[in-house]
């Protein structure tokens, strides 16, 4: 639901609720009223006769108010208050429906008389047809308004909140790699001009720092490989010259650690573009083709540790993906099952169109199988492993929302992609 619909759900609940209060108040407000207004009135009519009998002790009140009488009292007469006001409610059999009957009894002393002057006036009750009636009308007064309610809410809030839907669009626009700036529309409201400032000066910094980090790692890469390589090359001179054997072994050994660092640069300035990354320019790929000729170029190498490769590639399963960031993911899983097998062991690779899995035998990993996945960790320390592979692929597997798990069973590493989403 959107943020126009929940300002009308608000909006059409608010009037609900306020419609049904007021008319609970107004109904019992207009009852009070009436017995108020009918109170009044007696007490205006016992007032008018005292001082029609003030003046003229002999006046017919009977003759204009049939419905008051007025009563001498006895001179030992022990009533202090002044008036008395009674409600009750009577069944009328001429009308057929309970009536009101209201008194208003006042007790003056005219003349040295304490007189007993009662008013009274009827008031019939309204009928539950009637009610029905009313409530009726103001049901359908309720509907009225929460239609119109509903209607105004979406058509003011949808103008009202432009801005931000326009930001929404802009965002899902932004590009680290593009110089546009974004386009945010001019609005009067100060939490979206404060939008718009927050938005304008997060795109700028995060383009300037996308941009500074890709220097960095151009740099980094450069600068790090030349001087590798250089050493690299005088090490291996050093190796074809008149060497004793052990400092032709130290010479190899650091031959290996250089090739280590030199995979362990290239992978981190790999983990760093992929921060960056954008998956708009990959193409649907033949990943089984793919698969098929990595496995190919591996196979050499498994016939050396005598490794046994069975396969069940699954024919024409195409994916969506970059073909170089498709081959990274194939062969630092091929590598990872090659490195950590055991002598005389096996890989057992399948693809489907819906999942991608290499099985391998090996030691139990030394760790939790979930922390594989994190930057220099390794499930046997002494592999000659850098710990990154997997970390490199989780991450390009994320940049395509696949799934990837890790399980260890029956000295069995499986590692499993979902391929589908």
């Amino acid at each position: 639901m959107n943020l126009s619909f929940r300002f009308a759900r608000a909006f059409t609940i608010l009037v609900f609720f306020v419609l049904i209060t007021g008319f609970t108040i107004l109904y019992f407000a207009f009852e009070r009223a009436t017995m108020r207004s009918a109170i009044v009135k007696l007490e205006d009519l016992n007032t008018y006769i005292t001082h029609r009998l003030e003046k003229d002790s002999a006046y017919d009140y009977l003759k204009f108010h049939r419905q008051t009488q007025v009563k001498i009292l006895p001179p030992d007469t022990k009533i202090t208050k002044e008036k008395i006001i009674e409600e009750k409610y009577t069944w009328n059999k001429s009308i057929q429906s309970y009536i009101n009957r209201i008194s208003v009894t006042s007790y003056p002393v005219i003349h040295q008389k304490k007189y007993s002057i009662t008013s009274i006036r009827y008031i019939t009750i309204i009928e539950n047809q009637f009610i029905m009636s009313i409530i009726m009308v103001v049901a359908w007064i309720m509907v009225f308004l929460i239609i119109l309610t509903i209607i105004v809410s979406v058509l003011v809030s949808k103008k009202i909140l432009n801005p931000f839907y326009h930001a929404m669009e802009e965002i899902k626009k932004f590009s680290l790699k593009d110089d546009r700036s974004m386009d945010l529309m001019k609005t009067e409201t100060e939490e979206f001009k404060s939008l718009n400032k927050f938005l304008l000066k997060m795109s700028e910094s995060s383009k300037k720092d996308y941009h500074l980090l890709e220097e960095l790692s151009e740099n980094t890469s450069h600068e790090l490989q030349t001087p590798l390589a250089s050493i690299k090359g005088k090490i291996e001179l050093l190796m074809d010259s008149e060497l004793s054997e052990n400092q032709l072994i130290t010479l190899s050994s650091m031959n290996d650690e250089l090739d280590r660092l030199s995979s362990i640069n290239q992978s981190l300035i790999l983990l760093a573009k992929l921060e960056h990354f954008e998956k708009n320019d990959s193409q649907r790929i033949n990943f089984s083709e793919l698969l098929k000729e990595r496995l190919q170029y591996f196979e050499d190498l498994f016939e050396i540790q005598n490794l046994s490769l069975v396969k069940e590639i699954q024919e024409n399963v195409y994916l969506n993906f970059d073909e170089n960031l498709a081959s990274i993911v194939i062969n630092n899983l091929i590598n990872n099952s090659k490195r950590h097998n055991i002598k005389d062991g096996k890989i057992l690779v399948t693809l489907t169109e819906n999942f991608f899995q290499i099985s391998n035998t090996g030691n139990p990993p030394s760790i939790p199988t979930e922390e594989l996945f994190k930057r220099f960790k390794r499930g046997n320390p002494d592999q000659n492993s850098i710990g990154i592979g997997l970390a490199l692929v989780k991450k390009i597997l994320e940049i395509y929302d696949y799934e990837i798990s890790y399980h260890f069973e029956g000295k069995l590493h499986t590692i499993r992609i979902n391929l589908t989403k």
